[in-house]
This record gives C-alpha cells, sequence and structure tokens, in this order.
C-alpha cells in the first residue's frame, strides 16, 4: 500500500502543492522568463522549493516534441503495476479536450510582463526575481460520445520541466516552477474555487478557450534552451513496478529549438 501512495503523490504532487499555495492577489512585481526543454517530472514545484526529485527518462521514441501552432491531447490513461500484482489505472485529463500552442513571450521579470498578478500564485521574492516565460495556449473541447457537454479542465496538468543533459557541466539550477495562469477563479467561486483550485477552468463543447501560464525559471535554462510544457505528465514506474498504457512524454518546446 505504502508503494502504491508513493506512485500516486508523485503523480499528483505538483498539482496539489500549487492548489494549497493559491492565496489572493500578489502585490511583488510580476516577471517573465524564457521557455524551458522537458526531460523529467518534478515530485514537487511548490513555490519556493530550488529543485525536485525527477522520473526516469524515457526510452528512446517515447517523446513527443511539439512547437508553435502544433497541438497536444489534453487526456492520457495509464496503469500503474505493482510488483504484488495490483494494478491502479488513472486518467489525466479531460477526454475530448486539446491543447494548442499559441506563443511563447520571455520577461526579465513578472513586471515586464504586465499581467494581471491576481493570477500570480507564488509570492517568494526569490521565485519572483527570476525570469518569466508567459505562455499562450488555446484549449479545444469535443465532448465524447455519452460525455458532458461542459467539463472542469485543469490547467496544471500541463509541467514545466528541463532536461539536465542539455545544461552545462556542473549548473544546478533551480527546477521551473508554474506560478501564472489568466484564468485563475475568482474567491468564492463556487465551482472552480471550493478547493482553492487556482488552474481549474470550465470549458464547453465546440468551445475554444484561450489562456495564458507563466512559468519562473533560471536564466541558465533560457541561456541552454531547455524548457519544455508536459502536458499530463507520467510518474516514474513504483520500485518493482512499471507504468502501461499511454506513456509517451507529449510536450511543447517553449524556446522553439526542436
Amino acid at each position: 500500500m505504502k508503494k502504491r501512495l508513493a506512485a500516486l503523490a508523485a503523480l499528483f504532487a505538483l498539482a496539489a502543492a500549487l492548489t494549497a499555495c493559491a492565496g489572493g492577489p500578489s502585490s511583488a512585481p510580476v516577471q517573465s522568463l524564457a521557455p524551458q526543454p522537458a526531460s523529467a517530472v518534478p515530485e514537487s514545484t511548490a513555490p519556493g522549493s530550488e529543485a525536485a526529485p525527477a522520473s526516469e527518462p524515457p526510452a528512446a521514441g517515447e517523446t513527443e516534441i511539439k512547437g508553435t501552432g502544433e497541438s497536444i491531447s489534453g487526456y492520457k490513461n495509464f496503469t500503474i503495476h505493482y510488483e504484488d500484482g495490483a494494478e491502479n489505472t488513472i486518467e489525466r485529463g479531460v477526454e475530448g479536450l486539446t491543447y494548442t500552442l499559441e506563443g511563447v513571450k520571455v520577461f526579465d521579470s513578472i513586471n515586464d510582463a504586465r499581467v494581471d498578478m491576481y493570477g500570480c500564485t507564488v509570492d517568494s521574492e526569490d521565485i519572483l526575481a527570476r525570469p518569466f516565460v508567459l505562455v499562450e495556449l488555446k484549449a479545444d473541447y469535443t465532448a465524447p460520445a455519452g460525455g458532458e457537454g461542459e467539463a472542469v479542465a485543469d490547467a496544471n496538468d500541463l509541467t514545466p520541466m528541463m532536461q539536465m543533459d542539455k545544461l552545462e557541466a556542473g549548473s544546478e539550477p533551480a527546477f521551473p516552477v508554474l506560478g501564472y495562469f489568466s484564468l485563475r477563479p475568482k474567491e468564492g467561486d463556487a465551482r472552480l474555487d471550493s478547493q482553492h483550485n487556482a488552474f481549474c477552468y470550465i470549458i464547453k463543447d465546440g468551445e475554444s478557450v484561450t489562456m495564458q501560464l507563466g512559468v519562473f525559471c533560471d536564466q541558465a535554462l533560457l541561456d541552454a534552451k531547455d524548457l519544455y510544457l508536459e502536458v499530463n505528465a507520467v510518474p516514474a514506474p513504483p520500485d518493482g513496478g512499471t507504468v502501461g498504457g499511454d506513456t509517451v512524454r507529449r510536450m511543447f518546446d517553449l524556446t522553439g529549438e526542436s
């Protein structure tokens, strides 16, 4: 049981961490930074954390990297197989949802981006002082047969990533942090803010929703062009177990190098 809980924790820790710290509007200056490539899934990128353990790198051919104008499904289904023979099937995201990368802008700080600070979910002076990468995405939803005509989606299913092998030897940058969402629900929203779900939004069948996500990162990641946004990251296999099903890593290249 402990191993099963550990595997699930690795998958959902990021969402839980950002959800828990989502407070009211911040008065700290907003900063923007450049995108980075993806290579590992953090167990946590809670505001204030400097780095996070990563999952095992995927085997060759198991990573798909998309750029501006390209799309990635916002839904993934996979199964965790434990060494005792037990299984746990997990669905991440919303079936019928698709994300398209519309554009990326890099700023020296969130202040330079001139975004509404209500959408900022971090208040760490250290994180706010980092470069700020503003990512514009379009979400489209086509309800599957028998599916809901309206869905609650979570933009926290998109995780900032970096690939350590692209960095200079000895470089130890802090892990990038997702800390801004332009569609952050208003406080007291009975449907979206009941548990301070700062990255949730509603999308209807046949509707397109445009949003902006903000990533805080170290300059080293921008210099190395090592910043990505992974959609529905899969956790590393539990000790003695495996992860099966749709395990392909799908991510947007935020530096335009792929």
